[in-house]
């Protein structure tokens, strides 16, 4: 683990069935100037998450890789942390595995979960979807008005999710979000590069 630990302000979660060149594109993105990449691959294998994370640090400059879900994944290619989904392994738990240093995040969906994700010792939480998404189109989105009043129940850095764009992020900064995390709003963009140049721009980091 890395000794400086740096909460997200532009995360990229990747999706392996999305485009077929995800990892180039997440490079690219990485390229532009993401700060973050949640490396999210339910359906893989151990052995071939370790491959994929370790080909991604070998391409990669200045970004933080993080790994959804599997603490054995990122022990075994000293990611700089995780991100819990709902169920599984708690922040406690993974924080005794991984360490101090560790950047670890937690999906929520309520200001009741990102309460316990944050005593936990979480370091940042998404809150989602704040609009509709495809990756969860059955989920009902939060909404402006909703997403705003649960900011204020939640003591702690809290990135937007869900519907995000490079278009759209000003509207959850403008709400109080520390910062965004996006799939498609990235990896569906002809030029992801491009894409995080203009996110980075318009949150003037």
């Amino acid at each position: 683990m890395k000794p400086k630990k740096v909460i997200p302000q532009t995360l990229l979660i990747t999706h392996s069935t999305l485009r077929q060149d995800w990892m180039d594109a997440a490079v690219e993105a990485g390229r532009g100037g993401i700060g973050h990449i949640l490396l999210r691959d339910p359906g893989a294998s151990a052995a071939l998450m370790i491959t994929q994370a370790q080909t991604l640090q070998a391409r990669l400059d200045n970004t933080m890789l993080l790994i959804h879900d599997r603490v054995d994944v990122a022990l075994a290619v000293k990611a700089d942390g995780v991100h819990l989904p709902g169920h599984g392994l708690s922040p406690v738990q993974a924080r005794t595995q991984l360490g101090p240093t560790a950047l670890i995040g937690c999906s929520c969906h309520t200001v009741e979960q990102a309460t316990v994700a944050f005593s936990q010792g979480a370091d940042y939480v998404t809150l989602s979807p704040l609009f509709a998404t495809q990756s969860h189109p059955d989920a009902s989105p939060l909404g402006k008005e909703r997403f705003s009043d649960m900011l204020n129940g939640i003591d702690g850095p809290v990135l937007a999710l869900g519907g995000i764009t490079p278009d759209n992020a000003a509207i959850p900064l403008s709400l109080g979000a520390y910062g965004v995390a996006m799939i498609r709003g990235i990896l569906d963009q002809k030029d992801p590069c491009d894409a995080v140049k203009k996110l980075r721009t318009l949150m003037k980091i």
